[in-house]
């Protein structure tokens, strides 16, 4: 068994850090936690060592007709705008537009109305980072995650939780995870449960990458059903699996407080 000392959700939205507090494995929390983001934009914001992470930030909120521009001299892009000048935004069948959201527009490859389509994403739901204590309390925690991914790649790993996965050849999705995870040098282990109504329950360790696969609805039945929010189901099969390969012995949050905060790369 391979013993892990650190672990941290990087997405894809809440289910992620909710599945390690819910698993008692949520030792701390770190930069990617309640946020809508997915793997390949967290891979490149730790692969940039979290430089456009709080850069070019826009404020937008469609019923009170907001967008704002915050910590950047970049124009908003019109991707943005377009985005809010929808009649629906929103992610499944919630409704956003009278939801304040804070975008990080280095990610917003596409913007159609409904979040859950784009194909980049970075979005501070849970963190209004435009307020300072906010910023400093996620700023607190990238410092901590980038310090431990410096000094203890060994026994630190990324738990993601994937939205409904579309593809129906699971060794062409494991390339694919696998050629990002090359391109961005991501050098820790990963766990990810990939959601999908097209695989039957398996999982696989390679390449330093643990997949579990969970059988579930497919789309049109999970954006009509539990408000339309996708995957809000038990795991704990998955975790049992988890616990197969890896030994979990988690450093304290007091440890890590004390031996990570106090300097800054």
């Amino acid at each position: 068994m391979i013993t892990i000392n650190f672990i941290f959700s990087i997405g894809f939205r809440c289910n992620s850090p909710d599945f390690l507090g819910v698993n008692k494995i949520r030792n701390i929390a770190g930069p990617f936690d309640y946020l809508f983001v997915n793997i390949e934009t967290a891979f490149e914001i730790i692969s940039n060592n979290f430089d456009y992470f709080f850069n070019d930030i826009i404020l937008i909120n469609k019923n009170k007709n907001i967008i704002k521009n915050h910590y950047s001299t970049k124009p908003i892009d019109k991707k943005i705008i377009d985005f809010v000048n929808n009649k629906y935004i929103g992610y499944m069948s919630n409704n956003y537009n009278d939801t304040d959201l804070i975008v990080n527009q280095n990610f917003i490859n596409n913007t159609p109305n409904n979040l859950y389509n784009w194909d980049k994403i970075c979005i501070f739901h849970h963190h209004n980072i435009i307020k300072k204590s906010e910023y400093d309390k996620v700023y607190e925690r990238v410092k901590i995650f980038k310090n431990i991914y410096k000094e203890r790649k060994n026994d630190m790993c990324l738990f993601y939780l994937t939205q409904i996965v579309e593809t129906r050849d699971f060794e062409m999705y494991k390339k694919k995870i696998y050629d990002l995870k090359t391109k961005y040098n991501i050098n820790c282990y990963i766990i990810i449960i990939v959601c999908s109504d097209k695989f039957n329950d398996t999982y696989s360790f390679e390449n330093n990458i643990l997949y579990i696969v969970k059988k579930v609805k497919d789309y049109n039945y999970q954006y009509h059903h539990e408000h339309g929010t996708d995957n809000n189901l038990d795991f704990t099969k998955e975790f049992n699996t988890i616990k197969k390969i890896f030994n979990l012995e988690l450093m304290s949050y007091n440890d890590i407080k004390s031996k990570f905060s106090t300097f800054l790369i």
